[in-house]
């Protein structure tokens, strides 16, 4: 069994690093599906942008997911209509546009990314539930979505929902494609240690090197900075596991469930193999007791071929921040809070962002703004991801949360947690988040310290693979 995302066999070669001082019109922080769909959308503008990445394109949450384009999400619609129908009707309608704009890049440019048409399933198992799915069936229908009650073979289940016009794909294969297609405009394994801004311009520090741009999107999975965002209060963090099985047969399907665990699942068919995508269960972070339990529960009946896990911002209101940081400045730019669907509004976030910077109309800025109304449900939702957040903060603090082969204490005068692996080697880290300094677990399956604030990664020697956090957590 491979403790990695079965995305990841799909690797890319590394493209250039800041290695010296530049002024462009457009700095992009972040290389995932967000960032680089931002720099697609922004090609043939007249203007200079370029991306920077701290590690590689791709391979962070984008390489974790299940990789569905579809609009069929979860209870993300009912939850939104509790308070505003119309607003969750212009999230349907902004999730089916992402679905045609991502399989219309796709189609367009030929990428080779194994794009499948596959009819998505919205399925419950509890009698509770079929009232739901019910109001769901009714919601689409009155938003022109061609929708039907069916069967779902093979899966334990009273009712579903099937649609058809969306697909799978191969995510890093995509991002791949991206990458190679705009490189002289991409910049890997290139840090951005700081962002200044003076006389209208901003000053990324960048490999100690500095970046002018007139313009920067954010589009990094967390932001780095508490202010003026405030984003531990508006969301908490969702942690989900992920396998991956050959079968000897793929169906044209994916599916998930309104029940409670979580269960998802897709399938997807290389040159040589076929493989089950399968999601179960999905925590808010701080409920966590140990993540090497989940993944035995994940594993047990499946004996899994690949297995790993993937981390989601949950926002309060259900709906992705996508626009401007500040009311009226458009220079400075966000995208994030997906709420586990990152494929498609990751995609509709590079076409929301690059209208905003070349001031065009967008249906969707201000639906997703970061500045839309409160309202009585989002001020219930507060409490619950503060304290989320300060559960989380607690929990990382407790010497046993994760296993009993790691120890803390303290060397040379700094708290570290150390890890023992088989061979008896120690692996040594300072034990705090970099971030917010939230303590750090230690996740014995994919051999990572993992925070569970806002979750921040760093492999087994402390290098940073995943932020907030900008900064490792090396030791000495």
């Amino acid at each position: 069994m491979k403790n990695r995302s079965i995305w990841l066999n799909k690797q890319c070669k590394a493209l250039q690093e800041i290695r010296q001082d530049m002024e462009v019109d457009v700095c992009i922080i972040g290389g995932g599906i967000t960032g680089l769909s931002t720099l697609f959308e922004l090609q043939n503008s007249g203007l200079k942008a370029i991306l920077v990445e701290r590690n590689t394109c791709g391979c962070g949450v984008t390489s974790r997911s299940t990789a569905k384009i579809t609009y069929l999400q979860e209870q993300i619609y009912m939850n939104v209509r509790k308070y505003s129908v119309d607003t969750a009707s212009k999230y349907l309608r902004s999730q089916i546009d992402a679905v045609q704009r991502l399989k219309d890049i796709i189609t367009t440019n030929h990428v080779d990314c194994n794009l499948k048409k596959t009819a998505s399933y919205l399925f419950t198992n509890e009698e509770k539930n079929i009232t739901k799915l019910e109001e769901e069936y009714d919601f689409l229908t009155k938003n022109q979505v061609k929708v039907r009650k069916t069967k779902l073979d093979g899966v334990n289940h009273i009712l579903a929902l099937k649609v058809e016009d969306t697909y799978t794909f191969h995510p890093l294969k995509y991002i791949n494609y991206l990458k190679n297609m705009m490189k002289d405009s991409i910049y890997e394994n290139s840090k951005v240690e700081s962002i200044d801004k003076k006389d209208n311009y901003y000053y990324i520090k960048v490999n100690s090197h500095i970046i002018k741009s007139k313009y920067v999107v954010l589009a990094t999975h967390y932001p780095y900075f508490l202010f003026p965002f405030l984003m531990p209060f508006k969301t908490h963090i969702e942690t989900s596991y992920i396998g991956a099985k050959e079968v000897k047969a793929v169906k044209d399907i994916s599916a998930i469930n309104i029940d409670k665990p979580c269960i998802s699942f897709r399938y997807y068919e290389d040159e040589q193999k076929k493989y089950l995508i399968y999601l179960y269960q999905s925590f808010s972070s701080c409920n966590i007791k140990s993540i090497k339990d989940n993944f035995d529960e994940l594993d047990k009946d499946y004996h899994f071929d690949y297995i790993w896990s993937n981390k989601d911002i949950i926002t309060n209101d259900y709906m992705p921040y996508i626009g401007r940081i500040y009311k009226d400045d458009d220079t400075f730019l966000i995208a994030s809070g997906y709420n586990t669907w990152g494929t498609t509004n990751g995609s509709l976030a590079g076409k929301i962002l690059s209208d905003i910077i070349l001031k065009r109309e967008n249906p969707y800025i201000a639906l997703f703004s970061s500045h839309r109304a409160i309202n009585f449900h989002k001020v219930m939702r507060f409490p619950i991801d503060v304290g989320c957040s300060l559960k989380a903060i607690i929990k990382s603090t407790k010497e046993n949360v994760n296993n009993s082969n790691v120890i803390y204490t303290k060397r040379d005068g700094k708290n570290v947690a150390i890890y023992r692996d088989v061979q008896g080697k120690e692996h040594i880290v300072l034990n705090k988040c970099p971030h917010m300094k939230c303590g750090l677990v230690f996740n014995e399956v994919e051999m990572t310290w993992d925070c569970l604030c806002h979750g921040s990664r760093f492999t087994i020697d402390g290098e940073c693979m995943e932020g907030p956090s900008n900064f490792d957590i090396h030791f000495p």
